[in-house]
């Protein structure tokens, strides 16, 4: 997430909004279960709201797709709450690997992928495991839902993706 966007922000207020949108607009199409990836920043974002949106009556529920257990036990104590608070509302849980391995997070990037038919996502085009989830995504012919920039143009440089996706 861009650092010119911290939380509370009319930036991040209105990137909140067109995710809650979103989620809404995939529910109302028939997505009952929402898959996240758990990482600090948009993934748990997403996650909170789709659990505000099911708090609310909308009939949905998360499903966590962790790395490993323990992955934010490095992390800023606040992302870690944060993540203990949502995995433990998560209707359903898969934990990839029982410890860390060196590629562990690009198959959670791949199995969030393979379980999924649309791609809920914030991809301002920086290099890095959101362009190599969102290029995989986009290559299986998954729906892509970039809240970054409705303008932006995912791979007008397809060098970002080139080497990424097996």
């Amino acid at each position: 997430m861009p650092a010119d966007m911290p939380e509370g922000s009319p930036a991040f207020c209105d990137m909140q909004q067109r995710l809650r949108r979103a989620v809404r607009r995939k529910a109302d199409s028939g997505c009952r279960h929402f898959l996240s990836g758990m990482s600090r920043g948009f993934d748990l974002w997403a996650a909170e709201a789709v659990l505000e949106l099911a708090r609310e009556g909308c009939p949905i529920d998360l499903w966590a797709a962790i790395a490993f257990p323990g992955m934010q036990k490095y992390w800023e104590p606040e992302w870690s709450r944060r993540y203990d608070a949502v995995l433990d509302q998560a209707a359903r849980v898969f934990a990839l690997y029982d410890r860390y391995q060196p590629d562990c997070y690009t198959t959670r990037d791949r199995f969030l992928v393979e379980q999924s038919s649309a791609c809920i996502c914030f991809f301002d085009g920086t290099p890095g495991g959101t362009a190599y989830t969102v290029g995989l995504a986009r290559r299986r012919g998954l729906e892509i839902v970039n809240l970054a920039d409705p303008q932006l143009s995912l791979f007008e440089n397809e060098t970002i993706m080139r080497g990424n996706v097996p």
